[in-house]
Formats: C-alpha cells, structure tokens, sequence
C-alpha cells in the first residue's frame, strides 16, 4: 500500500511504501524529493531515502533522451541525486531499490519551472550520433546584465533541450570558466574567489584569494590539485613612449587550493616585449590580454594564449621557450623594455618539407595556403600527439581587418630547430559565417579523435549567435552542428562588458552527478 503527501510550494514530496518485492520478500521504504535542493540548479533534486534493510539505488529521468545513474551505497538512509530533469515538465523518475533479496520499482513524479527567458533558443542543425564523442553538450554561457555578466553554465542534450544548469547570479558578476573536475567537482572563479560545487549547485568550498591578484579568464588544474590562474596584479606598471601605464591580465599565479596561498608567480612581461601594439586595439595596459593556459606535465611548462600577441611556452622556472606569433614588430623584454631581444624566440613557419616560407608569411603580413599564424587566439591545448591547438579567431589578421574568418588549428612545433608547421585546421572555409571576434574555445574528443569546435560570438546585423561543431578530424566533416540564438535580453547588444550574451567555452560532457 503506498501513501502520498501532497507537494509543498518548496518542491518537497514524500511517499510511505511498502511494497511486496519480487522475491516475495517486504521491503519498507520512505522518500523524501527536494527539486532544486541548493537553489541554484533548478533541473535537479535530491531524493532522502530510508528503507528497513541496506539498499543501493538507481534513478533514471524518462524521456525521449533518458539519464540514469546508479549509486552503490549499500545503506538504510541514503541522499540520491537526481540530474537531467526536463524543464517545464512532470518529470518521471524510476527509484529502484536493490537489496540482498530482490528489489523494488516505482516512479516519483517531479514538477520543474521553465528555463529562463534570457536562455539562447538552440538548434540542432546537425546530428550524427554514431559517429559523435559520446556525452551532452555543456556550454560556458554569460548574460548581459546591463554592464556586468550573470553566469550560467547549462548542458543541453541532442534535441536541444537543456537538462542542467545553475544560476550563479548571486555572485554579482562573472563566474569563470566551467571546469569539471574528474571527481564531479565543478570549479568556476570569480575576481577573487573560488567557487566549488557538486552537480545539485550545493556548496562545496568558496576560497578568497589575495585581493591584489585579479583571476580572469582561465584556471587550470593542476595534476597536483593546485591552481593555475591568469592574474591581474594591482600597482603593476609598463613603460610606454617613457610613459608608466597601468597593465593588467599579464600575470601567472600557481594557487594552493586548500590555503588559498599564492605559491609561484610569472611575469609574462618580464619575457616579452610590452611595447608591440600591432594587435592591441584595447587600451595600452592590456598590451597581453592573457585568456588561455595549457599545462604540459611532460616538462612542467605553461603554453600561454595571448590575444594581443599570440602564443608563447615559459618554463615552471619562468624562462621563455619560443614565441608562436607574426614576426612584426617584436623588441625587447622587459616592463621597462630594457630586457633580452624577443626575436631568436619566435619559431620560423615552415611548409610539410620543412621548407620556410616567404618573408610576408613570416611577418603576417599575408598567409600561405597551408599555413597562418593564429590572430586574437582563444583556448590552447596540448593534444595526445604533442601537437598545440588553439583557436584562431581571426582578429586582425595581416594586421588589417579585411580578411575575416576564424578556425581551429593544430601546429607541430620542433622546439629545438624552432620551426612549426600547420598541420590540421577547420573553419577557413566557412569564411565570415564562422567567424567569432572574441571568445571562443576548440578541444580535442580523446574516444572518438574528433575535435569540438566553438564560434561563441557571431554577428550578424544585430542578430547574435553562437556555434558548435563537432568535426572528424580525418575527413575534417562535420558530424554535429548547434546553433545558440543569443537574446542579449538584460543588455544594450552592442559590443561592450556585459551588454551581450557570450558563450565563452563548450564541452562535450556526460550528465551525471
């Protein structure tokens, strides 16, 4: 005989069981469901089971794209997550109770509001499923909020519809970027804090930095645990035309994840020349504008993205490696530019012979057919092959801005003759269609050696959108493809801080708690 109690305006339902199992055994049981347990991640519920003898349990939202997951605690009061509720609907969840003498089935009913009016519309222009990485699509999104960003990083699923999300509006600003730990960890950071969460939005630890050093834009974990940021130190100079300017984003800072303790920092200005401003159309402090990190655990070295100078590998002990970037206009080091010549750094473009290419190539003033330099580069990785990939977004190129197209690009670097070659790319032939100003991201799919491709600031006229593209790396076809329709609904929509939606990143991501 079952017996329900009515839900509370808190999305709290209870039921009392008891059920005859299928090993004629008695099973006695009671479930407790809270929708929304932490009040930031409203697609998910935690259910308080109690049962007379020890039981694992298996949950699984229906639907026509279902999400199960199975947890083998093997006790009498139990705390399930539920993931990958539908948004705007009456849920049907199967609990299955599995004990030593059989199990029990049945459904629970779930009720969930919509999804925000402010979410992108997303569609799904293309979709083949055998031949994809395996997982959801999980999306760095922000939204205007009429000068600053709400952060809300959600997973939709194959037809479009999202199944997760959190609002992390309470944060007052930014909250960047989405990283999932192995352990189901969600890390995200503001300026100064760290925010680390489990799947239900439950608070985990919330860690405040030193308050003269400003995170942005990446953080990496470490293998060891520990944090690598992009930092903004305050009081931080660089010298122009005999000038002192503030400067920002040019920073590495290694974070103890327990202490908060800043353990080592990098000066990227102390390896590069502050004073090239051939891409810096910002303002002249943010001559770097560092925005990605790749840690390379084989020799402890950072492959650093720089949007106004391109990419650059320094050592853990804080010395330049090489320098990926148009040969123009490099000088010397230094934040008072009295440091070492740049120039023997720069690595030499080189064809599939090893042959270098003309001098216009290798100063950006023009491309070869089978090599560019990347221009306003976002999100560099190491691949298994010991290749760098980056995202090309284009900005700029040639130093004009007149040829417009963004792509994904993997480069062989030999460090010792300090050649690289272009040996793979996507999206130059998409031309303006696919090209994203700012932002942006691209990762290798390691299962099914394709590669997960994101324009994540399109515009066109006033209509703002965003892509992601998942490519066979051999054919270079596509076999997945999502557009974000972008509403910018709390901004101005034009192109300033916080006055248009963004998505800063994706991933390919299996929804489970």
């Amino acid at each position: 005989m079952t017996f329900k109690a009515s839900s509370s305006l808190a999305g709290t339902l209870v039921f009392f069981l008891l059920i005859l199992s299928s090993c004629g055994s008695e099973l006695e049981y009671s479930i407790k469901s809270t929708i929304n347990p932490y009040k930031i991640s409203p697609l998910t519920a935690l259910l308080e089971i109690e049962t007379e003898k020890p039981c694992s349990v298996t949950n699984k939202v229906l639907g026509e794209i279902p999400v199960e997951q199975t947890f083998n605690h093997n006790a009498t009061k139990l705390e399930i997550p539920v993931v990958g509720l539908y948004p705007n609907t009456l849920n049907n969840v199967v609990v299955t109770l599995a004990y030593a003498e059989g199990r029990v089935i049945d459904t629970i009913q779930l009720k969930t509001e919509n999804t925000p009016s402010h979410f992108p519309d997303i569609t799904i222009n293309k979709l083949n499923r055998d031949e994809m990485e395996h997982g959801m699509h999980a999306c760095d999104l922000h939204f205007a909020n009429n000068g600053k960003f709400n952060s809300g990083p959600i997973i939709f699923d194959d037809q479009g519809q999202v199944r997760w999300y959190l609002d992390l509006s309470f944060a007052g600003k930014m909250v960047s970027p989405f990283h999932r730990l192995k352990d189901g960890t969600i890390i995200m950071v503001s300026r100064h804090t760290i925010y680390e969460f489990d799947m239900l939005g439950k608070p985990l630890k919330e860690t405040n930095i030193n308050a003269n050093y400003g995170m942005h834009h990446d953080v990496v974990v470490l293998p060891d645990g520990n944090l690598l940021a992009c930092v903004g130190i305050r009081g931080q100079f660089i010298s122009l035309d005999g000038k002192k300017v503030k400067s920002d984003s040019d920073y590495i800072v290694a974070i103890d994840r327990k202490s908060s303790k800043i353990l080592r920092v990098w000066d990227l200005a102390k390896n590069l020349d502050v004073s090239r401003n051939d891409l810096n159309f910002f303002k002249p402090g943010d001559w770097l504008h560092m925005n990605g990190l790749a840690f390379n655990p084989s020799d402890n070295s950072i492959i650093v993205s720089g949007k106004n100078q391109g990419l650059i590998k320094i050592s853990w002990n804080d010395s330049l490696e090489w320098i990926l970037a148009p040969h123009k206009g490099w000088g010397k080091s230094g934040r008072d530019g009295v440091g070492f010549e740049t120039k023997p750094y720069l690595l030499t473009a080189v064809d599939a012979e090893g042959k270098p290419y003309r001098r216009g190539v290798q100063e950006g003033n023009e491309s070869a057919d089978d090599f560019d330099f990347p221009w306003g580069l976002h999100a560099p990785m190491l691949l298994p092959n010991g290749n760098v990939m980056v995202f090309d977004n284009g900005i700029l190129r040639h130093f004009e801005d007149n040829v417009h197209y963004s792509r994904a690009v993997e480069y062989k670097i030999n460090e010792k003759d300090k050649t690289v070659e272009q040996v793979w790319q996507y999206g130059k032939e998409r031309g303006e269609e696919f090209f994203s100003t700012i932002v942006s991201d691209v990762d290798y799919l390691y299962n099914s050696n394709n590669v997960l491709v994101t324009a994540g600031y399109l515009k066109k006229g006033t209509k703002l959108s965003a892509k992601i593209v998942e490519v066979d790396y051999k054919t270079g076809k596509e076999v997945f493809e999502a557009t974000l329709d972008l509403k910018s609904e709390n901004g101005n929509n034009t192109a300033s801080w916080g006055q248009t939606d963004i998505l800063y990143r994706s991933e390919r991501m299996e929804l489970k708690y």
